[in-house]
């Protein structure tokens, strides 16, 4: 019989199926239970903003297609300008994009934002 060590508890055990990995199925869950949650910790740097901005985006946008906000009221609702998932394309432009919603600089310290999922052409 073929022995190998367990990745997480680093105990040999004996091996009953060619591809086993891990000692027992606890081990195996808890492996990758604190390996996905590593991740998550890592990624909530960044998700955490985005969370945050989108939330704020479908409060302030409600059922509309489209809104135009001044800048600094996006700020005051906790808005940061700084994160964004993608860039999409509108009116032949690249716009910085936070899941659905498109982010669009008007000028004067005027934001424009647009659901991408509801709006028909503007």
């Amino acid at each position: 019989m073929e022995t190998s060590i367990d990745p997480l508890t680093k105990e040999e055990f004996v091996k009953t199926r060619e591809n086993q990995r891990f000692a027992n199925a606890v081990n195996r869950i808890a492996y990758h239970n604190r390996k996905a949650n590593s991740l998550r910790k890592k990624l909530m740097v960044i998700n955490r903003p985005l969370l945050k901005n989108n939330q704020i985006l479908m409060e302030c946008l409600g059922r509309r297609s489209f809104k135009t906000f001044h800048k600094e009221f996006l700020k005051g609702k906790g808005f940061l300008f700084g994160v964004f998932t993608h860039y999409q394309e509108h009116e032949e432009k690249p716009q910085p994009t936070i899941y659905d919603f498109i982010i669009v600089n008007v000028g004067n310290d005027q934001i424009k934002v647009i659901n991408s999922k509801t709006r028909t052409n503007d």
